[in-house]
């Protein structure tokens, strides 16, 4: 009797341990497969889309690629337009017309990673400064204004910084801000935008201590971009996007901001991934150390990536910044509906 119960327990241990070793090899290959998926797939556009070829290159004089692309009144007063993240220049083909009515020369450029534009291992703002400075040394454009919309509000304030006496004027629309700053909006922090999202939290965390997983989400990001271009999703999260947002991605502007998806992961993800990592670390400048002659700063009121009230905090630090435009009803595509407007105003401004 004793033998017999010694070798049903041993037959379910030996079951057990066979079936332990079974869900071992099936996770490890789940887990092989999901890897090769993240690091070695490579996605291809989506059916209708396809990577584009307008603008045009510069060569840099550490031997990068520079792309950008010209709209509008190739006469009229130069504006640097500095795209948002997922973006790229094809933002600029979005205000061709405008451009034109309002006798400016719209260049939207593609930063490092992005586009045409070559990547650039661990850039910064201050890198971003100097190839803008060059670029409008080939150009031939001696001073000219500066826009950044979303993630590229940042990059506006830094050129800005670096050269107050070429820039006209700097506007900021729906920007950035300077999330490792010690008087950052606790409102911005704890709201239900992106910004006071637990994945931006996470991306807070992960800027020193887990980049490897932002890699590995961004990726995850890349695929789900090429296979549905025009999906309002905002890095997976479940945040409510305002009705004139959801306007923006579902119809008005549909085919041009899945274009502008494609272009944006071209290269790979390694380009919004140094911008989210910038965005969360110290800025290398103090935003009451931008002595530009005018800063502009525009956002949305139902903004729900962004706050509106980052536009305010940053107003409030800019010396050159008397008081933000917050629009009443729109959303984090605020640009695309006020543009006429902001340009006006920009115009007005100029200096």
């Amino acid at each position: 009797m004793n033998k017999l119960l010694h070798d049903q327990a041993a037959l379910y241990l030996f079951r057990t341990f066979s079936t332990i070793v079974i869900l071992v090899f099936l996770i490890s290959l789940l887990a092989a497969l999901s890897l090769f998926v993240l690091f070695v797939y490579e996605p291809s556009p989506a059916d209708g889309f396809n990577f584009s070829s307008a603008g045009t290159t510069i060569q840099l004089p550490d031997g990068r690629t520079l792309a950008y692309l010209e709209t509008g009144d190739p006469e009229g007063r130069p504006v640097l337009y500095f795209h948002g993240s997922p973006g790229s220049r094809l933002e600029g083909l979005f205000f061709d017309q405008l451009n034109k009515q309002l006798g400016v020369r719209l260049i939207a450029i593609d930063r490092p990673g992005y586009g045409l534009s070559d990547f650039q291992q661990n850039r910064t703002y201050l890198n971003w400064a100097g190839d803008v400075s060059e670029m409008a040394d080939q150009l031939g454009i001696d001073r000219f204004a500066v826009l950044g919309w979303s993630s590229g509000g940042p990059y506006a304030t830094v050129v800005a910084h670096e050269f107050p006496e070429r820039v006209t004027i700097a506007a900021v629309v729906a920007g950035e801000g300077p999330y490792a700053s010690s008087d950052y909006p606790k409102s911005v922090m704890n709201s239900a935008t992106f910004s006071g999202s637990d994945a931006n939290k996470l991306f807070i965390r992960c800027t020193t201590n887990c980049r490897w997983l932002m890699q590995a989400i961004f990726r995850m990001v890349r695929i789900q971009r090429f296979g549905n271009p025009v999906s309002p999703a905002d890095f997976g999260t479940d945040i409510d996007q305002s009705a004139k947002d959801m306007q923006f991605f579902t119809r008005d502007f549909r085919r041009e901001y899945g274009a502008n998806q494609m272009e944006a992961f071209r290269q790979g993800s390694g380009g919004i991934m140094r911008d989210v990592i910038l965005e969360r670390l110290d800025w290398p400048f103090m935003p009451e150390e931008i002595h530009a002659p005018a800063v502009l700063v525009f956002y949305g009121e139902e903004d729900r990536i962004l706050h509106p009230e980052i536009g305010r905090y940053l107003c409030w630090r800019i010396p050159s910044c008397k008081e933000p435009t917050i629009y009443a009803g729109e959303g984090h595509s605020v640009i695309y509906y006020r543009y006429e407007e902001i340009l006006e105003e920009m115009l007005r401004a100029w200096r």
